[in-house]
């Protein structure tokens, strides 16, 4: 990915300026290092079904909000490795913050794009905050898939945040398959551990409020990850059919093989997502490095 630094004018925005990402990683001197799937299955951030069952929401146009209180938890890494996911099919519209001016709308069919706002915060111009970033979730309703991150240290956090403080409306947040929130731990040598320590399928309840369904949580003890089977299967076959479970164990063990494989630079876990589908990577087909 390509980044710039963001100019607080509101200014038209053509299709190829959406598809560039300006302050993806906040306000950096150094951006981190972008890492692939694989490697956050290495660190144990996550577990192998965990991803896969992320994967398969977004390959089917689902939306996902990724949480967590504290700073360099890894939030953005997470959903730019997920990107990677994404059929070619879809299109990437990079938000602007503060001076988003939707014409997103008129340049792009919702079932094939999906928007992708760094953050869902009040701090830097460049993240969405206020009336444009409840306007991006009333553009959920035509149909457009979201991607973006936030500030809250769990599930019930995070839905109180956004219609609470933001005022986003509920069965507009209800639109958002998933809830993923992470946190940060010390261990005994002294580093830092990252991992997901919940995930939720959001829907909406009955009036108007948001129901969150637990699919994923932590158990911190023995740093597994425990899955709440019959709403993960749920979920996925109201999005992918009645093959869903058969599919799920397929991806699950894809990504373990490339685990054991150490297939880990993200041109090659690209590479291996996109033949899975039956593609060639977005590198292959443009010929652009920046992707």
């Amino acid at each position: 990915m390509q980044y710039r630094r963001q100019t607080l004018v509101e200014q038209p925005l053509s299709p190829r300026d959406y598809d560039v990402p300006v302050g993806w990683w906040g306000w950096n001197w150094e951006p981190p290092i972008p890492m692939s799937v694989t490697e956050l299955l290495e660190a144990r951030n996550m577990d192998a079904r965990t991803a896969a069952l992320c994967g398969m929401v977004l390959e089917t146009h689902g939306s996902l909000l990724i949480a967590a209180e504290q700073p360099h938890s890894g939030k953005t890494t997470t959903l730019t490795a997920f990107l990677d996911f994404l059929p070619n099919r879809m299109r990437r519209v990079f938000l602007r913050g503060w001076v988003e001016t939707f014409d997103y709308l008129e340049q792009t069919k919702p079932q094939e794009t999906i928007l992708l706002g760094n953050e869902l915060s009040s701090h830097l111009p460049v993240y969405l905050w206020g009336p444009k970033a409840v306007r991006v979730f009333e553009t959920l309703r035509k149909g457009y898939a979201l991607g973006s991150t936030l500030h809250a240290d769990s599930a019930t956090e995070a839905v109180a945040q956004l219609t609470g403080e933001l005022g986003v409306a509920p069965p507009d947040l209800a639109r958002v398959d998933l809830l993923m929130v992470m946190r940060v731990y010390g261990t005994a040598r002294g580093q830092y551990a990252r991992r997901v320590v919940s995930l939720h399928r959001l829907i909406p309840r009955d009036g108007s409020g948001v129901r969150m369904v637990s699919l994923v949580e932590h158990d911190e003890q023995h740093d597994e990850h425990e899955h709440v089977e019959d709403a993960e299967l749920e979920l996925l076959r109201a999005r992918c059919g009645q093959n869903a479970e058969a599919e799920l164990a397929r991806r699950e063990a894809l990504l373990e093989d490339l685990v054991r494989r150490r297939r880990r630079t993200i041109p090659d876990v690209r590479a291996a997502l996109a033949e899975y589908r039956g593609e060639r990577t977005r590198l292959e087909m443009r010929g652009d490095p920046t992707v």
